[in-house]
Order: structure tokens, then sequence, then C-alpha cells
């Protein structure tokens, strides 16, 4: 059986591992930078709506989980669709700027799991 050298091993697991932090870092500063303006453009979205006036006195923490239920909404609106949670209108008229935005994060997400997945498959196999 053949197995990796250890320093190989080292470097992809630290790879995955400074990957995961950025992508925590990235969407912490996409929670503090671009929030507000994510959650003004889904006006017709009670849910969301609701959020704005409260965010200027939240602290990084629901802010983050704000940011994180917000990515997966625009990611996969069509359950919270069908619950009211966000308007397709909202869903359709969504600021192009914040779609890459969030798209970019969803991208390093599966780069991380695609990674994470060959990582542990060399290491293991």
């Amino acid at each position: 059986m053949h197995t990796l050298p250890p320093l190989i091993a080292l470097i992809l697991t630290g790879g995955l591992l400074l990957l995961a932090l950025i992508s925590l870092l990235f969407s912490y500063y996409m929670s503090r930078r671009y929030l507000g303006g994510m959650l003004g453009a889904l006006k017709g979205s009670n849910y969301f709506a609701g959020w704005a006036t409260y965010l200027p006195h939240l602290g990084w923490h629901p802010r983050y989980l704000m940011f994180a239920k917000l990515r997966g909404m625009m990611f996969w609106p069509g359950p919270g669709i069908r619950r009211g949670i966000i308007s397709p209108d909202d869903v359709r008229n969504f600021p192009p700027q914040y779609k890459r935005l969030l798209k970019t994060q969803n991208v390093l997400d599966g780069v991380i799991i695609v990674w994470g997945t060959f990582v542990y498959l060399l290491i293991k196999l």
C-alpha cells in the first residue's frame, strides 16, 4: 500500500484549512460590508425587511447568521418562496453585484468541499 509523504499531506491539509479560513473571513467581511445593501434589496420579503431595521444594533454573530440565511435563500430560493420568506420578485431583481459576491462565496465553498474530499481520499487510500 502506498502512503502519501507527510509533507505533501501537511501541505494539502494546510491548504484546505487556509481555504476554510478565507471562506469564513470572506463571509464575515460580506456580512459587515454588504449585508445592509442586500437586505435593502429584499424590500418585498417581510422576513428580511424586518431584519434590516435591527441591523445597525446587531453584533457580529447575528449578522453572520443573517448573511448565511440570505445566502442560502438566494442560492436555493424555491423553498423560501413557497414558505413566504422571500419574494420571487426580490430574487429576480436582486442586484447583480451582490449576486456576484454570493456566487463567489458559493464557488469558494464548493472548492473547499471538492478539495476536502480529494485530500481525504488521498490520505485514506
